[in-house]
């Protein structure tokens, strides 16, 4: 009979235990919404690589991933709150800022891919073999707002070239029809679409001739990254993490958000090759060297010039109020 008492209370125990262990609650992670620039593409992959290997959340972070649709409305979207950080396009965040968005640029991803696409079999290898040539872009396209810049670093008359105005999304249709001899684009975009359509492409960067600009970073609202320094260094750390672990083993970021998005698998081979494109546009010259994701302020400097002189850009920002490196893994 003892024996029966010690056994009820034996397994009394357990079930008190088990109630206990199953409420109580999980250690808290935070719930930050990161919002992509754009439909999926290869440079994406790796923030996929930090959420599917437990990064983001082994910095106490419960990251989603949403895609965007484009830099503008998403700057928007940090700006306001609703998802407090991006990869955004760091021209569309000076924009921002100058309007008077609360916005931080806390690590620069991608540099310098701006890119003149031409057909290989009738390449144009330098901004001056575009004179007498027809290039096409959407208006609104940042490529194509820059072009003048480097057509006037390298003493071609922009009058001399001419310019199809096709719809947004439409150039490439254009340039496979060949009714455009080029076009200005990204290297980590582009390329791929048109290679994986059979074409045959030569291409030539805008930074190689002078006009070196930044691109993509990751960008926070300012109001929420002040408020919560911690939350913005994890993710910080983790998302650098994933890009070293990405360019040692492309193939690993390309399955986890293959994992996440299983409809992106018909497109493996062109997100690979973006990808592969991405990796030789980490720096820019000024942080040759540095850590990934460091920022100097000769690049905004530089940049904001540009958009000055030919993107309508109201003014140059001081520099101090568009970036920072704190956040960087010291």
């Amino acid at each position: 009979m003892e024996a029966s008492n010690m056994l009820r209370n034996f397994f009394a125990s357990l079930c008190v235990a088990a109630a206990v262990s199953t409420a109580a609650p999980a250690l808290a992670q935070t719930k930050l919404n990161f919002r992509l620039d754009w439909t999926i593409y290869g440079s994406h992959a790796p923030f996929y690589l930090a959420l599917e290997s437990g990064l983001y959340e082994k910095a106490g972070l419960d990251v989603s991933i949403s895609e965007g649709q484009g830099s503008a409305t998403v700057t928007k979207l940090v700006a306001q709150g609703g998802d407090q950080a991006g990869f955004i396009d760091f021209g569309s965040m000076v924009r921002g800022v100058e309007q008077g968005m609360p916005l931080i640029g806390v690590m620069r991803v991608i540099s310098g891919v701006m890119c003149v696409i031409s057909h290989e079999d009738v390449a144009i290898r330098t901004p001056q073999e575009l004179d007498g040539k027809v290039v096409a872009y959407a208006p609104s396209e940042s490529t194509g707002q820059i072009m003048p810049a480097l057509l006037a670093a390298n003493g071609v008359d922009p009058a001399k070239v001419s310019v199809l105005t096709p719809a947004t999304g439409a150039k490439n249709a254009v340039f496979l029809q060949r009714r455009a001899d080029a076009i200005p684009a990204n290297t980590n975009v582009q390329i791929a679409q048109l290679e994986a359509q059979g074409a045959k492409v030569s291409y030539f960067k805008y930074s190689d001739f002078g006009v070196d600009i930044m691109n993509n970073g990751i960008v926070f609202n300012a109001d929420y990254a002040k408020a919560n320094p911690e939350v913005v260094r994890g993710f910080v750390a983790a998302t650098q993490t994933a890009f070293e672990m990405a360019r040692k083993d492309p193939k690993s970021a390309l399955d986890a958000l293959v994992k996440r998005l299983p409809q992106q698998e018909r497109n493996r081979t062109i997100l690979a090759r973006q990808l592969e494109l991405t990796f030789d546009a980490l720096e820019t010259k000024a942080t040759h060297g540095k850590p990934l994701g460091h920022m100097e302020a000769s690049d905004w400097e530089s940049m904001q010039a540009l958009l000055v002189k030919y993107t309508g850009l109201p003014r140059a920002v001081p520099v101090e109020t568009l970036y920072t490196n704190e956040y960087l893994p010291k």
